[in-house]
């Protein structure tokens, strides 16, 4: 496309995924703060496109408002990259992933809360951010020179691809703690009511289980990045993403533990909701960035005279080069 095109597509392209990370915010204020209904119909609200934006409302038609800004907006980028054989895939995923993130947040509305939908909701909002992300690095780098990068070894790619798929798994895992009241069902940052694993099955079971895979997933991305940071060394954006990925699951382990201290404050909430769509979007990022065919090398220049059928200058008429010998 038009180098002017380009810019443009790319500049939509990060306001998109600013936006949806904006989007994953606004949802997790919405529960936060029990707003999910504050609009029992859908997709107006008391049946106005604008009503009065105040309490809850405030948060649970914001959340829609911002999610209709991210569709528009998905939808501009499809249109303008579906020329692109290479991106098109891409950018229609992204736009089948916000229809139905906008079909399952209107069923979460009028079937009244169910639990199945309110994750699935979770499900796509996260891989459609994901997508979104992959898609704008793939128009910033159409727009730069491509480092040369090697391609990460199968069996430490791989494991790249368990540990973004570990960490979407405990997303779920999360949702799945929000939307049944088990939040708060252990007091305790370490134990559950003095005990490694409660008996019975219920909240405090959830709780639990959401507390153990987080130790196996933050083990796995440690090991995983680590791993993979001797094949990264010629790319510094990868090797940062790499890098990035073991401190956002730092403050993402500290934030969990603060949730639980503060008793489910809602800066704390949210920002643990946050932390983790980045963590996932990192390693999905480093995941596919690091594979053949996503990390191009850069083609060298045609040397003058090259390419257009004339002569190059510096060439005798025998095919040798003035100076070369």
């Amino acid at each position: 496309m038009p180098p002017s095109k380009s810019r443009l597509t790319a500049q939509i392209a990060v306001a998109t995924s600013a936006m949806t990370l904006l989007l994953v915010i606004a949802g997790g204020v919405v529960w936060s703060t029990g707003s999910a209904l504050a609009c029992p119909d859908w997709p107006l609200c008391y049946g106005e496109v604008f009503p009065a934006m105040n309490g809850q409302v405030l948060f649970e038609h914001g959340h829609r408002l911002i999610a209709a800004a991210v569709a528009a907006l998905t939808c501009v980028l499809a249109v303008r990259t579906f020329s692109d054989r290479a991106l098109r895939p891409l950018s229609l995923l992204a736009f089948g992933l916000v229809l139905v993130q906008a079909l399952l947040g209107g069923l979460t509305v009028l079937l009244k809360l169910p639990l199945l939908v309110r994750v699935l909701h979770l499900a796509t909002s996260q891989a459609f951010f994901a997508a979104i992300l992959v898609l704008t690095a793939r128009l910033i780098q159409s727009r730069q020179t491509a480092e040369s990068v090697a391609p990460v070894p199968a069996p430490a790619r791989r494991a790249l691809g368990i540990a973004a798929a570990a960490v979407y798994a405990q997303l779920l895992l999360g949702a799945l703690v929000r939307h049944t009241g088990s939040a708060l069902a252990c007091r305790s940052v370490l134990l559950c009511d003095g005990r490694l694993w409660p008996s019975g099955f219920g909240p405090g079971e959830v709780q639990m289980l959401h507390r153990f895979w987080a130790l196996c997933a933050g083990a796995l991305v440690i090991w995983c990045t680590v791993r993979a940071l001797p094949a990264l060394k010629q790319s510094a954006s990868l090797r940062a993403l790499a890098i990035g990925a073991d401190f956002l699951l730092l403050i993402q382990i500290l934030l969990g533990m603060a949730s639980v201290v503060s008793y489910l404050a809602v800066p704390v909430v949210t920002a643990h909701l946050a932390v983790g769509a980045l963590l996932w979007g990192d390693l999905v990022l480093v995941w596919l960035l690091s594979g053949a065919g996503w990390n191009p090398s850069p083609q060298p220049s045609p040397r003058r005279g090259e390419g257009d059928g004339a002569p190059h200058p510096d060439a005798l008429p025998g095919g040798e080069w003035v100076g070369v010998r």
